[in-house]
C-alpha cells in the first residue's frame, strides 16, 4: 500500500538554489518537473528521488524566460 492509497500527502521539502527560500511541492502536481520558486519566481527542475523521501532534489531550471 502506497502513500496514496492510504489518504496521505506527497508532499516534499525543497530548497531554492538561488534565494535559499524553503518550501513544499506535490510531484504530481507539478506539469513537467519545473515549479518557480515561490520567493524569487526562478524557474527550478525538480528531481524526485522516490516517495519514501520528504526531500526533492531541485536545480534551476535550464531553459526560461524572465518575464515582466
Amino acid at each position: 500500500m502506497d502513500q496514496s492509497e492510504r489518504g496521505e500527502s506527497a508532499w516534499h521539502s525543497y530548497r531554492c538554489p538561488v534565494c535559499g527560500h524553503a518550501d513544499e511541492v506535490d510531484p504530481d502536481d507539478v506539469s513537467g518537473g519545473t515549479v518557480p520558486c515561490s520567493h524569487c519566481a526562478t524557474p527550478l527542475e525538480l528531481l524526485a528521488r522516490s516517495p519514501d523521501q520528504a526531500a526533492v532534489a531541485v536545480k534551476v531550471a535550464s531553459r526560461w524566460r524572465r518575464t515582466r
